[in-house]
Protein backbone atom coordinates (compact mmCIF):
# COMPACT_ATOMS: atom_id res chain seq x y z
CA UNK A 1 0.00 0.00 0.00
CA UNK A 2 1.15 3.53 -0.79
CA UNK A 3 0.78 6.31 1.77
CA UNK A 4 -1.39 9.18 0.52
CA UNK A 5 -2.00 12.74 1.66
CA UNK A 6 -4.74 15.07 0.43
CA UNK A 7 -3.86 18.71 -0.23
CA UNK A 8 -6.95 20.91 -0.32
CA UNK A 9 -10.04 19.96 1.67
CA UNK A 10 -12.70 21.78 -0.33
CA UNK A 11 -16.13 20.52 -1.37
CA UNK A 12 -14.78 17.63 -3.46
CA UNK A 13 -12.44 16.14 -0.87
CA UNK A 14 -15.19 14.43 1.12
CA UNK A 15 -15.88 12.20 -1.88
CA UNK A 16 -12.38 10.73 -1.75
CA UNK A 17 -12.85 8.97 1.55
CA UNK A 18 -14.94 5.94 0.54
CA UNK A 19 -12.92 5.32 -2.60
CA UNK A 20 -9.57 5.47 -0.81
CA UNK A 21 -10.84 3.05 1.82
CA UNK A 22 -11.75 0.62 -0.98
CA UNK A 23 -8.44 1.03 -2.85
CA UNK A 24 -6.09 -1.93 -3.04
CA UNK A 25 -2.98 0.24 -3.41
CA UNK A 26 -3.63 3.69 -1.85
CA UNK A 27 -4.05 4.36 1.86
CA UNK A 28 -4.93 7.79 3.25
CA UNK A 29 -2.50 8.89 5.96
CA UNK A 30 -2.98 12.66 6.40
CA UNK A 31 -4.80 15.75 5.14
CA UNK A 32 -3.84 19.38 4.56
CA UNK A 33 -5.63 22.69 4.09
CA UNK A 34 -4.90 26.33 4.84
CA UNK A 35 -8.30 26.49 6.55
CA UNK A 36 -8.46 24.34 9.71
CA UNK A 37 -12.25 24.77 9.87
CA UNK A 38 -13.14 23.25 6.48
CA UNK A 39 -16.68 21.88 6.31
CA UNK A 40 -15.92 18.17 6.01
CA UNK A 41 -13.32 18.03 8.80
CA UNK A 42 -15.50 15.78 11.06
CA UNK A 43 -15.32 13.09 8.36
CA UNK A 44 -11.52 13.15 8.59
CA UNK A 45 -11.17 13.34 12.38
CA UNK A 46 -9.04 10.17 12.47
CA UNK A 47 -6.34 11.61 10.19
CA UNK A 48 -3.49 13.99 11.10
CA UNK A 49 -4.19 17.53 9.89
CA UNK A 50 -1.61 19.96 8.51
CA UNK A 51 -1.76 23.53 7.27
CA UNK A 52 1.58 23.14 5.43
CA UNK A 53 1.68 20.44 2.75
CA UNK A 54 5.49 20.25 2.73
CA UNK A 55 5.45 19.55 6.45
CA UNK A 56 2.86 16.83 5.84
CA UNK A 57 5.02 15.22 3.15
CA UNK A 58 8.09 15.27 5.39
CA UNK A 59 6.40 14.00 8.56
CA UNK A 60 4.13 11.33 7.09
CA UNK A 61 6.47 9.61 4.63
CA UNK A 62 4.03 10.01 1.77
CA UNK A 63 4.27 8.19 -1.55
CA UNK A 64 1.43 10.16 -3.18
CA UNK A 65 -0.37 13.44 -2.80
CA UNK A 66 -3.83 14.16 -4.17
CA UNK A 67 -4.03 17.84 -5.10
CA UNK A 68 -7.51 19.32 -4.82
CA UNK A 69 -6.79 23.04 -4.55
CA UNK A 70 -7.79 25.85 -6.97
CA UNK A 71 -6.17 25.41 -10.41
CA UNK A 72 -3.86 28.43 -10.07
CA UNK A 73 -2.02 26.68 -7.23
CA UNK A 74 -1.63 23.30 -8.95
CA UNK A 75 1.69 23.88 -10.70
CA UNK A 76 3.62 25.02 -7.64
CA UNK A 77 2.22 22.32 -5.35
CA UNK A 78 2.72 19.53 -7.89
CA UNK A 79 6.29 20.55 -8.68
CA UNK A 80 7.27 20.98 -5.02
CA UNK A 81 5.74 17.62 -4.19
CA UNK A 82 7.57 15.81 -7.00
CA UNK A 83 10.84 17.50 -6.00
CA UNK A 84 10.45 15.62 -2.72
CA UNK A 85 10.01 12.32 -4.54
CA UNK A 86 6.23 12.15 -4.20
CA UNK A 87 3.85 10.96 -6.92
CA UNK A 88 0.99 13.28 -7.86
CA UNK A 89 -2.68 12.72 -8.60
CA UNK A 90 -4.23 16.06 -9.45
CA UNK A 91 -7.76 17.31 -9.98
CA UNK A 92 -8.67 18.57 -13.43
CA UNK A 93 -7.57 20.84 -14.97
CA UNK A 94 -4.01 19.92 -14.15
CA UNK A 95 -2.74 23.47 -14.75
CA UNK A 96 -3.79 26.57 -16.67
CA UNK A 97 -1.45 26.44 -19.67
CA UNK A 98 0.45 23.87 -21.73
CA UNK A 99 3.91 25.08 -20.74
CA UNK A 100 3.21 24.22 -17.11
CA UNK A 101 1.72 20.89 -18.20
CA UNK A 102 4.83 20.10 -20.26
CA UNK A 103 7.12 21.06 -17.38
CA UNK A 104 5.35 18.80 -14.88
CA UNK A 105 5.13 15.88 -17.30
CA UNK A 106 8.84 16.17 -18.10
CA UNK A 107 9.83 16.39 -14.44
CA UNK A 108 7.77 13.30 -13.64
CA UNK A 109 9.27 11.38 -16.57
CA UNK A 110 12.85 12.43 -15.77
CA UNK A 111 12.48 11.37 -12.13
CA UNK A 112 10.40 8.20 -12.62
CA UNK A 113 7.39 9.66 -10.86
CA UNK A 114 3.65 9.50 -11.53
CA UNK A 115 1.87 12.66 -12.62
CA UNK A 116 -1.76 11.79 -13.24
CA UNK A 117 -4.88 13.87 -13.78
CA UNK A 118 -8.12 12.62 -12.22
CA UNK A 119 -11.02 12.88 -14.69
CA UNK A 120 -13.90 11.99 -12.43
CA UNK A 121 -16.63 12.08 -15.13
CA UNK A 122 -15.06 9.05 -16.78
CA UNK A 123 -16.04 7.03 -13.71
CA UNK A 124 -19.74 7.83 -13.60
CA UNK A 125 -21.98 4.76 -13.24
CA UNK A 126 -23.97 5.77 -16.33
CA UNK A 127 -20.77 6.28 -18.34
CA UNK A 128 -19.41 2.88 -17.37
CA UNK A 129 -22.71 1.22 -18.27
CA UNK A 130 -22.90 3.03 -21.60
CA UNK A 131 -19.44 1.80 -22.50
CA UNK A 132 -20.43 -1.77 -21.63
CA UNK A 133 -23.48 -1.79 -23.90
CA UNK A 134 -22.57 0.46 -26.85
CA UNK A 135 -19.81 0.50 -29.46
CA UNK A 136 -18.16 3.93 -29.62
CA UNK A 137 -17.38 3.40 -33.32
CA UNK A 138 -21.11 3.74 -34.05
CA UNK A 139 -21.40 7.26 -32.54
CA UNK A 140 -21.80 9.96 -35.19
CA UNK A 141 -22.55 13.00 -32.95
CA UNK A 142 -21.90 13.93 -29.31
CA UNK A 143 -23.63 16.77 -27.45
CA UNK A 144 -22.90 17.63 -23.81
CA UNK A 145 -24.73 20.17 -21.65
CA UNK A 146 -23.70 21.29 -18.14
CA UNK A 147 -25.58 23.56 -15.74
CA UNK A 148 -23.90 24.61 -12.50
CA UNK A 149 -25.44 27.02 -9.93
CA UNK A 150 -22.46 29.36 -9.76
CA UNK A 151 -24.25 32.70 -10.21
CA UNK A 152 -26.92 34.26 -8.00
CA UNK A 153 -27.99 36.94 -10.47
CA UNK A 154 -27.35 35.23 -13.82
CA UNK A 155 -24.80 37.90 -14.72
CA UNK A 156 -21.87 37.65 -12.30
CA UNK A 157 -19.94 34.59 -11.17
CA UNK A 158 -20.29 34.11 -7.43
CA UNK A 159 -17.20 35.28 -5.56
CA UNK A 160 -16.38 31.84 -4.10
CA UNK A 161 -16.47 30.28 -7.60
CA UNK A 162 -14.11 32.74 -9.30
CA UNK A 163 -11.19 30.49 -8.35
CA UNK A 164 -12.56 27.86 -10.78
CA UNK A 165 -11.44 30.10 -13.69
CA UNK A 166 -14.73 30.25 -15.56
CA UNK A 167 -17.30 27.93 -17.06
CA UNK A 168 -15.26 26.29 -19.79
CA UNK A 169 -12.04 25.63 -17.90
CA UNK A 170 -13.95 24.10 -15.01
CA UNK A 171 -16.44 21.95 -16.94
CA UNK A 172 -15.06 21.85 -20.48
CA UNK A 173 -12.26 19.57 -19.33
CA UNK A 174 -14.85 17.15 -17.91
CA UNK A 175 -16.74 17.11 -21.19
CA UNK A 176 -13.55 16.60 -23.21
CA UNK A 177 -12.52 13.71 -20.96
CA UNK A 178 -15.89 12.06 -21.61
CA UNK A 179 -15.55 12.48 -25.37
CA UNK A 180 -12.03 11.07 -25.16
CA UNK A 181 -13.45 7.77 -23.88
CA UNK A 182 -15.12 7.38 -27.28
CA UNK A 183 -12.75 9.15 -29.68
CA UNK A 184 -8.93 9.06 -29.84
CA UNK A 185 -8.51 12.82 -30.52
CA UNK A 186 -6.30 12.24 -33.54
CA UNK A 187 -7.90 14.95 -35.72
CA UNK A 188 -9.51 17.98 -34.10
CA UNK A 189 -10.93 21.19 -35.51
CA UNK A 190 -12.67 23.92 -33.53
CA UNK A 191 -15.55 25.37 -35.56
CA UNK A 192 -17.20 27.72 -33.09
CA UNK A 193 -16.54 29.25 -29.68
CA UNK A 194 -19.20 31.51 -28.13
CA UNK A 195 -19.01 32.89 -24.62
CA UNK A 196 -20.87 35.26 -22.33
CA UNK A 197 -18.49 36.76 -19.82
CA UNK A 198 -18.96 37.90 -16.26
CA UNK A 199 -18.56 41.73 -16.34
CA UNK A 200 -16.63 41.73 -13.08
CA UNK A 201 -14.05 39.03 -13.82
CA UNK A 202 -14.00 38.71 -17.60
CA UNK A 203 -14.34 34.94 -17.16
CA UNK A 204 -16.99 33.03 -19.13
CA UNK A 205 -20.21 32.46 -17.22
CA UNK A 206 -21.52 30.67 -20.33
CA UNK A 207 -19.67 28.83 -23.11
CA UNK A 208 -20.72 26.99 -26.26
CA UNK A 209 -18.07 25.15 -28.25
CA UNK A 210 -18.52 23.21 -31.49
CA UNK A 211 -15.77 20.84 -32.56
CA UNK A 212 -15.26 18.08 -35.05
CA UNK A 213 -13.19 15.35 -33.43
CA UNK A 214 -12.08 12.42 -35.58
CA UNK A 215 -14.94 13.24 -37.95
CA UNK A 216 -17.60 13.34 -35.21
CA UNK A 217 -19.53 16.56 -34.55
CA UNK A 218 -19.14 17.33 -30.83
CA UNK A 219 -20.66 20.23 -28.91
CA UNK A 220 -20.09 21.34 -25.33
CA UNK A 221 -22.37 23.86 -23.62
CA UNK A 222 -21.68 25.05 -20.07
CA UNK A 223 -24.06 27.46 -18.33
CA UNK A 224 -23.59 28.88 -14.83
CA UNK A 225 -26.47 31.41 -15.04
CA UNK A 226 -29.57 29.43 -14.18
CA UNK A 227 -29.10 28.41 -10.56
CA UNK A 228 -29.42 24.69 -11.28
CA UNK A 229 -27.13 21.67 -11.20
CA UNK A 230 -27.70 19.39 -14.16
CA UNK A 231 -25.42 17.40 -16.41
CA UNK A 232 -26.61 15.53 -19.47
CA UNK A 233 -25.41 14.36 -22.85
CA UNK A 234 -26.86 12.76 -25.90
CA UNK A 235 -25.24 10.89 -28.75
CA UNK A 236 -26.45 9.98 -32.19
CA UNK A 237 -25.85 6.25 -32.36
CA UNK A 238 -26.64 4.28 -35.50
CA UNK A 239 -28.92 7.16 -36.50
CA UNK A 240 -30.93 7.31 -33.26
CA UNK A 241 -30.63 9.52 -30.21
CA UNK A 242 -29.47 8.05 -26.89
CA UNK A 243 -29.68 10.31 -23.83
CA UNK A 244 -27.22 10.02 -20.98
CA UNK A 245 -28.61 11.78 -17.91
CA UNK A 246 -25.49 12.16 -15.82
CA UNK A 247 -27.18 13.86 -12.87
CA UNK A 248 -29.78 11.07 -12.70
CA UNK A 249 -27.22 8.35 -13.56
CA UNK A 250 -29.57 7.11 -16.25
CA UNK A 251 -29.44 6.10 -19.93
CA UNK A 252 -32.50 6.51 -22.16
CA UNK A 253 -32.50 4.66 -25.46
CA UNK A 254 -35.95 5.02 -26.98
CA UNK A 255 -38.35 3.12 -24.72
CA UNK A 256 -35.52 1.47 -22.81
CA UNK A 257 -34.44 3.18 -19.58
CA UNK A 258 -31.33 2.00 -17.77
CA UNK A 259 -30.99 3.24 -14.18
CA UNK A 260 -27.35 2.97 -13.10
CA UNK A 261 -27.32 4.69 -9.73
CA UNK A 262 -25.01 3.14 -7.10
CA UNK A 263 -24.76 6.08 -4.72
CA UNK A 264 -24.67 9.88 -4.89
CA UNK A 265 -23.24 10.95 -8.24
CA UNK A 266 -19.89 12.46 -7.23
CA UNK A 267 -19.40 9.81 -4.57
CA UNK A 268 -19.80 7.22 -7.33
CA UNK A 269 -17.23 8.99 -9.52
CA UNK A 270 -14.49 9.03 -6.90
CA UNK A 271 -15.35 5.63 -5.46
CA UNK A 272 -14.92 4.05 -8.89
CA UNK A 273 -11.76 6.05 -9.62
CA UNK A 274 -9.89 5.13 -6.44
CA UNK A 275 -11.25 1.60 -6.10
CA UNK A 276 -10.05 0.76 -9.60
CA UNK A 277 -6.84 2.80 -9.52
CA UNK A 278 -3.83 0.78 -10.61
CA UNK A 279 -0.36 2.22 -10.22
CA UNK A 280 1.27 2.92 -13.54
CA UNK A 281 -1.89 2.81 -15.66
CA UNK A 282 -1.55 6.39 -16.83
CA UNK A 283 -3.00 7.52 -20.14
CA UNK A 284 -0.45 10.26 -20.78
CA UNK A 285 -1.24 10.90 -24.42
CA UNK A 286 -4.98 11.07 -23.89
CA UNK A 287 -4.60 13.50 -20.98
CA UNK A 288 -2.18 15.62 -22.99
CA UNK A 289 -4.64 15.87 -25.87
CA UNK A 290 -7.53 16.77 -23.55
CA UNK A 291 -5.54 19.69 -22.14
CA UNK A 292 -4.30 20.76 -25.57
CA UNK A 293 -7.87 21.14 -26.84
CA UNK A 294 -8.98 22.79 -23.59
CA UNK A 295 -6.35 25.51 -23.84
CA UNK A 296 -6.83 26.05 -27.57
CA UNK A 297 -10.52 26.79 -26.89
CA UNK A 298 -9.50 29.15 -24.07
CA UNK A 299 -7.08 30.92 -26.43
CA UNK A 300 -9.98 31.51 -28.84
CA UNK A 301 -12.11 33.38 -26.29
CA UNK A 302 -9.43 35.32 -24.42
Amino acid sequence: MHNVGIIGMGAISKYYLKGLKASNCLELKAICDTNPDFASRPLFKDYPFYEDYLEMIENEGLDYVIISTPPKSHYEIALNSMKRGVNVIIEKPAVLNMKEYDDLLKYASDHDLIFEVSYHWQNGAEVIEFNKHYDACKISEIHIHVDDPYSDDGIHINDEKIKLEGAFIDSGVNALSLINLWLPFEQISIHRVDTIKCPKTGLPIYAFVELVIDGVLSTIEVDWRNGINNKESYVIYEGRRIDIKHSLQRIIDGDEIMDCKQMERLETHYYNYFKNYQEGEIKKQQSYRIHSVLFEVVRRYL
